[in-house]
């Protein structure tokens, strides 16, 4: 019986209704072609097609001079782009028993500055075609094609927080908070083994869990809790990263990762909460949050726009007299580096820039009413986030860190 399907197969290859000569046998990543009635496999991964001669076709799908190649590709992402200096235009079509004629996938201009990148997985028309209305300098060796690798690995969310120097996060960063659940959704490739979520900071790897087949196409979700907030004060940065584990192909076992930094809060909502009125979690990217944890700097750092986290120089708790010194770039903190403040008030005043608070806390003024009442503040919680608050007068609460409204400063 195996001499009987060997046999039948080599024959649908030499009709030309085989493109594999041994169904079932081919690796992931291996690429076939038919060079006129004769099949070549090739095993590398990477390829520049000898091959010339090219199987008369009608009708034409694009172009009266187009030339076609049958090909066949096995459950990886390929690359095709020009092997050489020449640009023509290219096109793959998808062979199916409803469409032997290829259904068009994609049609564009191949140079050696551009790609085509898919998913591939069955048997393909390539067709090329050129400028001048002439197949003669068109063959497959101009064509190459590379099994890049066994499946693509799309990190949909949670989404990504970008880090900066500054004390705010880059625009449209994502704060996980603490204690909160989140579907960790993911698209991939392929046929994996496993699909799992880890994250990777300068202390190691974490593991969340091996992620689930959603019965979508390619997505795979998992739901996890983060109650550990990950340190970002080193230069490993917390990633999240989606892991894509595949059975062996042309190489040998293969992974594909995709990453990308996250943020998790480092308390929870009942914290938040407790010290600020005002504060509030909508989701990710609408909240109260405006800035990582940073142990270096704390809330006078941000007050006086000091950057180096090394200087010490904090005003004296209690000690007001010495407060607005701080604040004025006199006395004892003459030499302090960042803002000066002109004006200090132990009364309000109309449009203060900044206020110090009973129990040792600063904010920056951020919005003010039309009589230069302020509304709105941010400030930086000591080595916690940089948090936005809604009115001036948040941390009124008996149980809150920080106190009330003591002394306004203007520019």
């Amino acid at each position: 019986m195996n001499w009987f399907k060997k046999g039948l197969i080599a024959a649908l290859v030499l009709l030309g209704l085989a493109s594999v000569p041994v169904v079932g046998s081919a690796l992931p990543g291996e690429i076939s072609y038919s060079s006129g009635a004769t099949v070549f496999t090739r095993y590398t991964g990477l390829e520049t097609f000898n091959g010339s001669t090219y199987t008369p076709h009608s009708p034409s799908r694009y172009t009266s001079n187009e030339v076609r190649f049958k090909m066949h590709f096995d459950k990886y992402r390929y690359k095709i782009r020009s092997s050489g200096s020449t640009t023509f235009n290219f096109a793959i079509a998808r062979i199916t028993p409803d469409f032997p004629n290829g259904i068009s996938m994609y049609e564009q201009t191949l140079n050696p500055y551009n790609a085509y990148s898919n998913y591939l997985d069955g048997d393909y028309y390539l067709y090329m075609y050129d400028f001048s209305g002439s197949t003669a300098n068109l063959n497959l060796s101009q064509m190459e094609i590379t099994a890049v690798t066994p499946g693509e690995v799309r990190l949909n969310s949670p989404s990504s927080f970008n880090y900066t120097t500054g004390y705010e996060a880059g625009s449209g960063s994502s704060f996980l908070l603490k204690g909160n659940t989140y579907t960790i959704d993911a698209y991939v490739e392929g046929a994996p083994t496993s699909v799992v979520a880890s994250v990777t900071t300068s202390s190691g790897t974490t593991t969340l869990g091996t992620m689930a087949y959603s019965g979508a196409l390619g997505r795979y979700t998992l739901d996890y809790t983060f109650h550990q907030h990950y340190d970002a004060r080193s230069a490993q940065k917390p990633t999240l990263k989606i892991t894509a584990t595949y059975p062996n192909d042309i190489r040998g076992s293969s992974v594909v990762v995709n990453s990308r930094p996250i943020y998790v809060t480092e308390m929870d909502a009942t914290y938040y909460q407790r010290n600020d009125s005002t504060w509030y979690y909508n989701s990710p990217t609408d909240n109260s949050f405006a800035g990582g944890a940073t142990s270096g700097f704390t809330c006078y750092h941000f007050v006086a726009d000091i950057y180096d986290p090394l200087y010490a120089g904090s005003p004296q708790q209690g000690n007001d007299t010495d407060i607005i010194n701080f604040m004025k770039k006199q006395g004892a903190h003459a030499s302090r580096p960042g803002t000066s403040y002109a004006t200090a008030s132990m009364t309000p005043i109309p449009f203060p820039d900044a206020i110090y608070y009973t129990k040792y806390h600063f904010a920056k003024v951020t919005s003010w009413d039309a009589s230069g009442n302020p509304t709105a503040i941010i400030s930086k919680w000591g080595g916690l986030e940089l948090v936005k608050s809604s009115s001036a007068d948040p941390f009124g609460s008996s149980i809150a860190t920080y106190g009330t409204p003591h002394i306004y400063f203007k520019r």
